[in-house]
């Protein structure tokens, strides 16, 4: 099925409103996302930023491969010409994380990133970065929403582009040599290991690949051509979506499967036997790999829908621990003042501080090439090795359509003054985020509106997997059982 089953507008805010969540701002085609709205919220950003100050070099603009990502890219760089603002855009799509690496590089006076990241073919969105690469948080995108109100009561969509005041902006070569001095090549090219890598028809082609293959080693790719559609599905590394590699894995009989998602700030890794990692023993293992091999001594950070694992892993390393809200824009910050050296989120978001103050799926998938080769094992050898040493940690998310009734459970559970459930008592409460009941022992649940989809999350952790599947009965009885 090419298009996915979407809730009854309904549940969306008003049409006429720009919402910037967890990851930017994102909606379907058509609907949420037209012409008319990036014209207005691209004036919008430029305006906001105008009013705070002197705006400082040029504006990069930077789109994936979904439909009409590179026309709404162009239709912004007009919208800034014709505003007198400088402008540099992408030769050709690329990653959301190469476009925050521009930004950061040429000094810019911010980075705009059309893409609609993991979502379905029908999505599409904007992501903003700041100068220093960061993602824009909350305190910068909400002037942008409060002057998209205003302007839209009139926008008249007469507007005269400058096209003296924009260039084009080639970030591959930068990038690439960044990531050329992070990895250790020789070790990997020792290591003998076999790869295959999939693109999922999105931005990373030729840029994963590429660098696998100039430095001569043993990889095959798949899904390296532009495909708006993605093949029919949500860019995203699930293991239904890597069929494909997982077939291409056995036919090489290759060691590791490399995916990243459709705008390459995510990713998913096979292991040998093309057996699907979990995110969360990944940026473990890479953090622990890092702490142990690369000289990592930094803070760490996680989101609150994050395993604990990590936690235990910068314990073991006596490193500081930081949770945060979820969305990757908190890091950032602590990311360029140094206060973190790494982080990681649930979703398969990773970051090293020597890199970006982003995530970056190629670099998540390079370093478990590397830790692989150094260590000389599997990945599942890997995990088996961790968990003797700081304990096993077990971890399920899950989501739910958005209805307006559960909203208002959801408003309503976060209201409640909550000592015990199921019998457990409750030592922390937290509401940053929806609703996050941590119990004695450890064990914690987690229900949240999703920030970029219309959807529920629903996270459990416990130390054993019968705890963890009481952890997510009791999360999903949150809506379901009216005596709670």
């Amino acid at each position: 099925m090419i298009f996915s089953q979407n809730p009854p507008a309904l549940y969306y805010t008003a049409q006429i409103m720009v919402k910037f969540g967890t990851s930017g701002w994102r909606g379907i085609i058509g609907r949420d996302i037209t012409f008319r709205k990036v014209r207005i919220v691209t004036q919008a950003l430029l305006d906001t930023m105008r009013s705070q100050g002197p705006v400082d070099g040029p504006f990069l603009v930077g789109y994936d491969t979904r439909m009409l990502s590179e026309k709404f890219a162009v239709t912004a760089a007009k919208i800034l010409t014709s505003s007198g603002a400088s402008v540099e855009i992408v030769t050709r799509d690329c990653p959301s994380p190469v476009l925050a690496d521009a930004v950061r590089r040429r000094a810019a006076a911010a980075g705009l990133m059309f893409t609609g990241s993991h979502n379905a073919p029908e999505y599409n969105g904007l992501k903003i970065y700041t100068k220093d690469g960061n993602l824009a948080p909350t305190e910068f995108t909400t002037p942008i929403e409060v002057r998209y109100r205003e302007l839209e009561r009139n926008w008249d969509d007469i507007f005269l582009p400058d096209s003296r005041l924009q260039t084009e902006h080639d970030p591959k070569p930068a990038y690439l040599e960044q990531l050329q001095g992070l990895i250790d090549w020789e070790a990997i090219r020792r290591s003998g290991l076999r790869l295959v890598v999939d693109p999922l028809y999105g931005s990373t082609r030729e840029y994963l690949d590429h660098i696998l293959l100039e430095n001569s080693l043993d990889a095959t790719i798949i899904h390296n051509t532009r495909d708006p559609f993605f093949g029919g599905y949500a860019p995203n590394c699930s293991s239904v979506n890597l069929g494909r590699l997982r077939d291409m894995m056995r036919r090489k009989s290759a060691h590791l499967g490399l995916a990243t998602d459709g705008d390459g700030d995510r990713f998913g890794i096979l292991d040998y036997g093309a057996k699907m990692c979990d995110s969360s023993h990944l940026i473990a293992l890479i953090l622990d790999y890092l702490a142990r091999r690369r000289g990592l001594t930094g803070g760490v950070g996680r989101s609150l829908a994050t395993s604990t694992l990590i936690d235990a892993v910068a314990q073991s390393h006596d490193l500081e621990i930081i949770e945060t809200p979820i969305g990757f824009k908190s890091f950032g910050p602590m990311l360029v003042d140094g206060t973190l050296e790494f982080a990681g989120e649930e979703s398969a978001g990773l970051a090293w501080g020597k890199h970006l103050p982003e995530r970056d799926g190629l670099l998540a998938c390079l370093l478990t090439v590397e830790m692989a080769a150094v260590e000389g094992k599997t990945i599942s050898e890997l995990v088996e090795a961790l968990e003797k040493r700081v304990g096993h940690y077990f971890f399920r998310r899950t989501q739910l359509p958005l209805t307006e009734g559960r909203r208002k459970v959801l408003q309503r559970r976060c209201r409640k003054n909550w000592t015990e459930l199921g019998g457990r008592r409750v030592i922390a409460v937290d509401r940053r985020d929806g609703l996050k009941l941590t119990f004695e022992g450890g064990a914690w649940l987690l229900i949240r509106q999703a920030g970029t989809e219309k959807k529920f999350r629903l996270y459990a952790e416990g130390r054993t997997g019968e705890e963890m599947r009481q952890m997510m009965h009791q999360a999903k009885q949150m809506f379901t059982n009216r005596r709670l």
